[in-house]
């Protein structure tokens, strides 16, 4: 008896951490299930609109150049890289575009909660933060709503991480293929992570000015300050040569989303909806991740290693996201401060805001996932559980 107790207790103590984390996938595929268990169309989002170009894409073996909703025969705008996968799946499949819209958003919100857990797991080099991630990922109502919409936003929120692994890895290949994908995904989407990258090539470029003030090792870090902007090349590059595709210009003011300053304002209540524990460790990791490179203690002891670009990549994600999500905010902000500067510096309004801003907030959840887990982790850390002592 003793024996197989023994057993018992050296498997569970083997492969505890691959149940859990596979019991965190089981839940969140639980409760998408009804997707399809309750009903064949998916109902969320603009279904219709975006199955009705699958279906003439299948029906014809050509993704239309003119839109077919709306009224139809203008431009198609909309970047086609989630309808063609849908219509390829549904062509290689034989199942209908309609369920098929169903079944891949399943997928692909499994597969974002494993590169949000892989992305923690880099960014920390500790194993249980991207375990805690992955379990906030299924605590969250806002993830949780938008990864059970047929949306292209959908693959968007598996793009950006997926973009932003191969960054961490210093990958520029792959990363500089993920942004050209992204930009072909949706359009807020590329946005996002434009912005995320643009931002952190900005603490690089700084970072390296730094070095070369205190005449340290500025020539490397210029390289990676100039490697990081490949990828936002890629991507803007990829999209503008589908907009003249399309459209026949770069310019976007003629868009109707632009015109009609589309998305809705991120009040408290919705801010809230990242999830109440979300949030309350999102803080406790920011001040756990603030303290930068955290060796381990011992090497015997299991623990973090935050390297200073996974800190500026992160806080580049938490305030590009931030100012994206708030941007309704920008311009009453700009007329403020030319109104109290009395004219002396006249700060022009930037017309396409506001625009989306719920839409950016769900890229803003994403991170304040990630940094919950370094928060779970820091807390269980601090009370001293044994079990984060070693590796699983």
């Amino acid at each position: 008896m003793d024996d197989v107790r023994g057993q018992l207790l050296g498997l569970i103590k083997k492969y505890w951490f691959t149940v859990a984390l596979l019991l965190i996938v089981l839940i969140a595929l639980w409760y998408r299930m009804g997707i399809i268990n309750n009903y064949v169309v998916p109902t969320y989002g603009n279904t219709m609109y975006h199955v009705g170009i699958e279906r003439l894409t299948i029906e014809t073996g050509y993704y239309p150049s003119t839109e077919i909703s709306y009224g139809g025969g203008f431009p198609n705008f909309y970047v086609p890289a989630y309808r063609m996968l849908i219509a390829s799946m549904s062509v290689a499949t034989g199942i209908d575009p309609m369920v098929m819209s169903g079944l891949m958003t399943i997928a692909i919100a499994i597969f974002i909660l494993l590169v949000m857990f892989v992305l923690a797991y880099r960014l920390s080099d500790n194993l249980y933060v991207g375990l805690f991630a992955a379990f906030f990922f299924i605590l969250s109502p806002e993830i949780t709503v938008f990864t059970m919409r047929s949306l292209p936003e959908l693959l968007g929120l598996f793009m950006v991480p997926f973009t932003l692994y191969f960054v961490v890895r210093k990958n520029w290949f792959m990363a500089v293929m993920g942004a050209a994908v992204t930009a072909l995904t949706h359009q807020m989407t590329l946005a996002t992570l434009a912005a995320v990258l643009g931002l952190y090539a900005v603490f690089l470029f700084i970072r390296a000015g730094l070095a070369y003030v205190k005449k340290e090792k500025a020539g490397e870090k210029l390289k990676e300050a100039l490697r990081c902007l490949a990828p936002i090349i890629s991507a803007c590059v990829t999209y503008g040569v589908w907009q003249m595709y399309t459209l026949g210009t770069l310019s976007l003011m003629g868009t109707a989303q632009l015109k009609n300053h589309e998305g809705n304002t991120v009040d408290l209540p919705l801010f809230l909806r990242t999830g109440i524990f979300v949030l309350i460790f999102f803080a406790i990791g920011l001040v756990y991740i603030s303290r930068g490179k955290a060796p381990r203690a011992e090497k015997a002891e299991y623990g973090t290693t935050i390297g200073a670009d996974s800190v500026l990549l992160i806080f580049a994600w938490i305030i590009a996201t931030l100012v994206l999500t708030f941007n309704d905010h920008i311009n009453p902000l700009i007329q403020l401060i030319n109104a109290y500067t009395g004219g002396i510096v006249t700060i022009p309004t930037i017309s396409i805001f506001p625009l989306f801003m719920d839409r950016f907030f769900t890229f803003f959840v994403q991170i304040a996932i990630i940094v919950a887990g370094f928060g779970m982790y820091a807390l269980l850390k601090a009370i001293g559980l044994d079990v984060l002592k070693v590796k699983p």
